[in-house]
């Protein structure tokens, strides 16, 4: 499963470069630089995905779309003799949103201490063997991901860790990004015993004597994460860059990064000044006293207007309302977990900040014109996300921003209800179904029968209020949005026609899907950047694939290949080419 990270990703430079290339059939013809400047240009015989139905060709002016429909017509609105690309059979779409997403972290990923997500012990104990052995006496091991129901029970254990490296300290993450398993150093060096008392809105998970075991939940992460040295500002940046390359090669032209701290924003101020951010890019601050209590959000939030770039904006702050509803037990569930799971964790797990505090801070948001992103997994988080929205519009009126509760993984129904009146917007994580071996681990929490109704998309579709999508990445292992396409739209495992069904009455149809990515989430991303339409006026951000979705089985969709992904007009990625 990890080898969806491991693609290779065309220099941006290369792009700009070479007479002709042909890529999966697709013919460029004319300099490749042509597609890296101000010019005009002509797409035709392919598929086009235009606002106003199926077309054969699209122009483009001066970085916008000026035309969609037959050739001869598009041929009009450009000069005569303009460059033609022979599509030969291909597909364009607008390009894609991933609207919560952490590339810094995916990045970071990339260069760590890795193993596959459905990993057991000996092959962890193997990875972290071999990254020992590579690190310098006392060095930090990082990495993951592992995932709780791939251990037998006492394998998930400092003493495991403990084993091969008594005297590194190694901290590994889960799949779900919440959860850090530690080995006896690493708990010595941030001072923590038996006697240290559990943060609030976190878990140190203790064994029968008592003592941290070496399973840190949610708050508690924080105890040991202030304690590793922070990577340089030129690891930092090139982690980001890497990140942002895989996703833009995979069609994402704009994203959401739900958490930017200082760090991170100043990665994204040098690529952005240096003319290598491509991506259209929403950063949002986090706030959350108890997982991250000194981020400087106060002066972040306050000399936001510093931060805007071209392509970068920060109007958005991300809260987490709760942990996850796998075995930690940290989501924050309406009704009581199954037996098992997290000892400490309280029956319906964690309530993260207290809905005082939250209603003043999401009005305070609200009166500032940001939007409040809510990490929401639990349905009980969904509920006091969706109360403190409903407190600030009490308290400002309707005029503020369209606040989004993310992740939705269990909604009540009758919280959809209240989402459209109160102006707010969905936000779904359809990329953890597929391939996510974190499935099992939920349904075990939960219950078979209240797992039916996980991540509610049908449902949030039929209520009225507008609907986004966000891959997550990495706590999925690839940001690939056909992955999630194709799950949205069979609710299996990809490529699999009749195996288990995961939530099968929560189907949407293609289209929907499709729309969720583009015009769905470019609504939510602002004015100035698109409708998420191929349309005249609108920016020429494209993604160009080799298949049309619509005409292969749904069990195939997961395997489209993009071929290039042009943002603004110009080229961003371009397949490598073929023989």
């Amino acid at each position: 499963m990890n080898n969806l990270y491991l693609f290779s990703v065309a220099s941006r430079h290369a792009v700009r470069s070479g007479a002709l290339a042909l890529i999966g059939g697709l013919a460029l013809t004319g300099a490749q630089t042509a597609f890296a400047d101000a010019g005009s240009y002509m797409f035709v015989n392919g598929h086009v995905y235009g606002e106003a139905g199926w077309a054969e060709a699209l122009a483009v002016k001066d970085g916008e779309v000026v035309a969609v429909g037959d050739a001869a017509d598009v041929a009009l609105a450009l000069p005569k003799g303009a460059r033609q690309v022979d599509l030969k059979g291909a597909t364009v779409f607008p390009g894609f949103h991933d609207m919560h997403v952490h590339p810094f972290n995916a990045g970071m990923l990339l260069t760590s201490c890795r193993f596959a997500q459905d990993a057991g012990a000996e092959t962890v104990k193997a990875a972290v063997a071999a990254c020992v052995a590579k690190a310098k006496p006392g060095e930090w091991i990082q990495g993951g991901q592992w995932t709780a129901a791939q251990f037998a029970n006492g394998e998930l254990d400092r003493a495991t860790l403990d084993a091969v490296s008594p005297d590194n300290p190694v901290i590994l993450v889960d799949t779900s990004g919440h959860s850090l398993w530690v080995n006896s150093k690493a708990l010595e060096i941030a001072g923590i015993t038996g006697d240290t008392p559990n943060p609030n809105g976190g878990i140190i998970e203790r064994d029968a004597k008592g003592q941290p075991n070496g399973l840190l939940r949610d708050g508690a992460n924080g105890l040991i994460r202030g304690k590793i040295p922070a990577p340089t500002r030129e690891a930092s940046v090139a982690a980001l860059g890497a990140a942002l390359d895989i996703m833009v090669s995979n069609g994402i032209t704009a994203l959401e990064d739900a958490i930017v701290d200082d760090s991170i924003l100043k990665a994204y101020m040098t690529l952005s000044d240096e003319g290598r951010l491509k991506q259209r890019v929403r950063g949002c601050l986090v706030w959350n006293y108890a997982k991250y209590p000194n981020l400087g959000f106060d002066e972040l939030l306050a000399d936001r207007a510093n931060y805007q770039r071209p392509n970068y904006k920060m109007d958005c702050v991300k809260i987490f309302m709760d942990g996850v509803p796998t075995e930690s037990h940290t989501g924050a569930m309406l009704h009581p977990y199954e037996p098992g799971g997290t000892a400490g964790a309280p029956p319906r797990g964690l309530l993260m900040v207290e809905p005082e505090r939250l209603n003043a801070m999401v009005t305070r948001l609200d009166r500032e014109g940001v939007i409040a992103k809510f990490h929401a997994a639990g349905d009980w988080a969904v509920r006091a996300s969706i109360d403190a929205i409903a407190a600030a519009r009490k308290a400002n009126g309707m005029g503020g921003p369209r606040h989004q509760v993310g992740h939705l993984t269990f909604v009540d129904p009758e919280d959809f209800t209240r989402a459209r009146p109160l102006d707010l917007t969905l936000e779904f994580s359809p990329y953890l179904w597929f391939p996510q071996p974190i499935v099992s681990d939920i349904e075990k929490a939960v219950g078979a029968e209240r797992n039916k109704r996980a991540w509610p998309v049908r449902e949030g579709l039929e209520s009225g209020a507008p609907v986004i999508v966000g891959s997550d990445w990495p706590i999925v292992p690839s940001p690939n949005p056909w992955i999630a396409i194709e799950t949205l739209v069979a609710r299996r495992a990809p490529g699999d026609s009749s195996g288990p069904a995961y939530g099968e009455g929560e189907k949407i149809t293609l289209d929907q899907a499709i729309h969720l990515f583009t015009d769905n989430a470019a609504r939510e991303f602002g004015e100035g950047d698109g409708r998420g339409v191929i349309a005249a006026g609108e920016p020429a951000d494209l993604v160009v694939v080799d298949r049309n979705p619509f005409s292969i089985p749904v069990t195939e969709i997961h395997t489209i290949k993009v071929l290039q992904t042009i943002i603004g007009g110009e080229t961003a990625w371009q397949a490598p080419a073929t023989e």
